[in-house]
């Protein structure tokens, strides 16, 4: 079980005025949130990677900045091709979400550097009193590695799709929607493991993230 500093994703009206607005903000923030992908390193010679973090929204959402957790965990079946998931649930306010997601990432580039990686990931989020939630995310990403850093540039579209549940709000059936940004994301080795720092920005909205990641076998 991972805790969230800070999100309500209640939609009554002991939470919000115009729940309308509001519902909207919460679902493409959540959306976006859930586009985070596992930053597996096409030229790691491990086969199991685990990376736990948090994200946060860099504009409020109501009168908070939301900060969510993240855990990732990706096993490299080939060379080419690493299989990845989220699996993890959280507690905040009145509230038990639950992330459920699967995905896949493939990479190539040069004949010795497989320095590209495609991703497709889709999560769902459920356990929620007033909606549920599904996320797709496909991006390319470049790797490159400065001195004792690497980095992780590219772009990419989130897509979601939710339902709202009844109940005391007046937040629309069903909503979806595109999130197209760019990400960027740093790392650098220290001891038995890897820290990085992120970043997703879109016209709308922006996330910053922070991981510890570690790689076994």
């Amino acid at each position: 079980m991972v805790y969230s500093q800070s999100a309500d994703f209640r939609f009554d009206t002991t939470v919000c005025q115009e729940c309308d607005n509001y519902a909207k903000s919460v679902i493409r923030s959540s959306s976006f949130w859930l586009s985070e992908s596992p930053a597996v390193d096409p030229m790691s010679k491990n086969r199991i990677m685990i990376q736990s973090g948090v994200s946060s929204v860099v504009t409020k959402i109501g009168n908070q900045y939301w900060t969510y957790p993240n855990f990732d965990i990706a096993i490299k079946a080939t060379n080419n091709l690493a299989l990845t998931g989220k699996v993890f649930g959280f507690s905040v306010e009145k509230e038990s979400p639950q992330i459920l997601g699967a995905g896949i990432q493939y990479y190539f580039g040069g004949k010795d550097t497989l320095d590209w990686a495609t991703s497709i990931q889709r999560v769902d989020l459920k356990g929620l009193n007033h909606f549920r939630l599904t996320s797709l995310t496909i991006d390319i990403r470049k790797w490159v590695e400065w001195r004792m850093f690497q980095f992780r540039i590219g772009a990419g579209s989130n897509f979601f799709k939710e339902q709202s549940y009844s109940g005391n709000h007046t937040a629309p059936t069903n909503m979806e929607g595109q999130i197209n940004f760019v990400g960027m994301d740093a790392f650098i080795s220290y001891s038995f493991a890897k820290f990085g720092f992120g970043t997703r920005i879109n016209s709308d909205s922006s996330f910053i993230t922070c991981f510890i990641q570690k790689e076994i076998f």
